[in-house]
Order: structure tokens, then C-alpha cells, then sequence
């Protein structure tokens, strides 16, 4: 029997959708490609809890995340995503790149300050589990 190393969810990234040049989902996976780099989400490591659901068809996608720098600038970014249509991508807890949300299903952010951190959430609906990331 093989030996898997499993850890958890890291490398949180998010994209504003006015960055992508092109996306399509085939099956499992997800192509795509950015105008220039993906946002770091600058995570707490350790932080970043996913969830899913699905109830009739419909996936409801919540990952939530803390983010130390609890400052003006750091707040104005956050605001500025608040604001615009998103998805992220993160590396598994086997290692395997994932993509949460696409242009028909994005993802909306919120966050509040608790504890010295911003505690960040995004959320979405989707009719599908997260995809995998070819590359």
C-alpha cells in the first residue's frame, strides 16, 4: 500500500474575474488562464477551513480564512473584493490544485475584524465540487 502525505488546505489564491482570459470546465478539471498572477490571500497558515454542501443540484461553497495585517490598506483591498465577481484556487489536502467558482458561478467576499485578524469569508453556489486545476 502506498503512503500518502496529507495535509491541510494552504496557498489560498483569488482572482477577480475581470482578470481571466479564458476558462472552461471540462468534467473534473478547469483550463484557464489569467491576466498576470493570481492574488495571494495572504492566509494564516492553519486558517483556512472549506465547507460544502448540496442540496437539489446545487453546490453552496463557503471557504473562510484568516488574514493578520489588520491595517487600512489591507482593508481597502479587502473592500475592493468585496465588490467584484471572484474565484480562488487552493492546493488540497493531497497536494492536488483545486478551483472554487468560475465566471457563471462566482464567488462574493465579506470580512470582518476579530481578534487582531481580519476574518475573511467567500462564498458561492455552483452545480458542481470544486474542479481540479490542469496545468
Amino acid at each position: 500500500m502506498d503512503c500518502a502525505t496529507v495535509s491541510t488546505c494552504h496557498s489560498l489564491k483569488i482572482i477577480p474575474i475581470s482578470r481571466l482570459t479564458r476558462f472552461a470546465r471540462i468534467k473534473s478539471r478547469v483550463v484557464m488562464m489569467t491576466l498576470g498572477e493570481a492574488d495571494d490571500a495572504e492566509a494564516v497558515p492553519g486558517s483556512i477551513k472549506l465547507s460544502n454542501s448540496s442540496e437539489s443540484g446545487v453546490v453552496k461553497k463557503k471557504i473562510t480564512f484568516e488574514r493578520s495585517n489588520v491595517s487600512d490598506i489591507t482593508a481597502d483591498l479587502l473592500d475592493g473584493y468585496k465588490v467584484s465577481r471572484l474565484i480562488a484556487t487552493y492546493v488540497d489536502e493531497s497536494g492536488k490544485k483545486r478551483v472554487v467558482g468560475s465566471p457563471d458561478f462566482p464567488l462574493s467576499l465579506d470580512y470582518g475584524t476579530d481578534g487582531g485578524v481580519f476574518t475573511v469569508t467567500l462564498q458561492g453556489e455552483d452545480t458542481a465540487p470544486d474542479a481540479f486545476l490542469a496545468e
